[in-house]
C-alpha cells in the first residue's frame, strides 16, 4: 500500500518569511563575516551571481565561524518558535500514521535539516559538500527531480502540496491537492482532480 506524500516548501509559506536572509543577516553582524558577505551580495545586486552561486559563496564564508555547527543548530531550530501554527496545523490534519512529510526549500540543508528533525519531517534542501565544491541548488525543476526520484510514485501517493512561488507549479500539479500560500493564507489551486488545467487563485 502506497504512502500518502505531503511536500512543504519553506520560505514564506511555513515560514512568514525568507530563513536564508534571515541567516546572512545574523552572520553579518560577524566582524570576519562582514566584508565578504557585502562583497558577494553587491556581487548577486549587480547580477554578477547567481542565485545559487551566491548562496555557495556565503556558504563557503559563514563555514570558516567558529562553533558554526552549534550556531546553525541553534539557529534552525529556533526557526521553529515562527513557524506559521495555522498552517502547520492544516498539514497535520492531512497527515496520518502513514505520511511522509517532506520540507522542500532552496534553503541550505546547514540549518533546514535541524528545523526538520523538530518538526518530525523528512527535508529536500540545497547542498553544498565539506569541500565547497560540488552545490546542488534545490531550486524549481530540481525540486521536481528530486521530489520523484526519492519518493517514486509507485511507492507514493502524492496528496498534498503547498507553495508561495507561482514558479513552483510545475511541482504542485503532481499533488491531489495543490495550496499557493500568500502572507499565512491559503487556497487551493483549482479546478479540482480531473480536470487538465490548474488556475492559481487571487489572495
Amino acid at each position: 500500500m502506497s504512502k500518502k506524500l505531503n511536500v512543504i516548501d519553506l520560505d514564506n509559506t511555513l515560514l512568514p518569511y525568507n530563513s536564508w536572509g534571515k541567516c546572512v543577516m545574523e552572520f553579518l553582524q560577524r566582524p570576519r563575516c562582514f566584508m565578504p558577505i557585502i562583497y558577494y551580495s553587491l556581487l548577486r545586486g549587480f547580477g554578477l551571481l547567481s542565485r545559487g552561486m551566491y548562496q555557495k559563496s556565503l556558504l563557503g564564508v559563514i563555514r570558516k565561524t567558529p562553533d558554526y555547527e552549534d550556531i546553525m543548530r541553534t539557529f534552525g531550530e529556533s526557526l521553529y518558535e515562527d513557524v506559521c501554527t495555522p498552517l502547520l496545523r492544516f498539514v497535520q490534519e492531512e497527515t496520518d500514521e502513514g505520511t511522509v512529510v517532506v520540507l522542500c526549500t532552496a534553503s541550505p540543508e546547514d540549518y533546514v535539516k535541524y528545523l526538520s528533525a523538530k518538526l518530525g519531517w523528512q527535508y529536500v534542501s540545497s547542498t553544498l559538500d565539506q569541500d565547497l565544491t560540488h552545490f546542488n541548488h534545490m531550486f524549481r525543476e530540481k525540486k521536481i527531480t528530486a521530489i520523484q526520484q526519492r519518493y517514486p510514485r509507485k511507492d507514493y501517493d502524492y496528496h498534498l502540496a503547498m507553495s508561495d512561488d507561482r514558479k513552483d507549479f510545475g511541482l504542485l500539479k503532481l499533488f491531489e491537492a495543490s495550496y499557493l500560500v500568500r502572507k499565512g493564507r491559503w487556497k487551493e489551486i483549482y479546478p479540482p482532480e480531473g480536470e487538465q488545467e490548474r488556475i492559481w487563485p487571487d489572495l
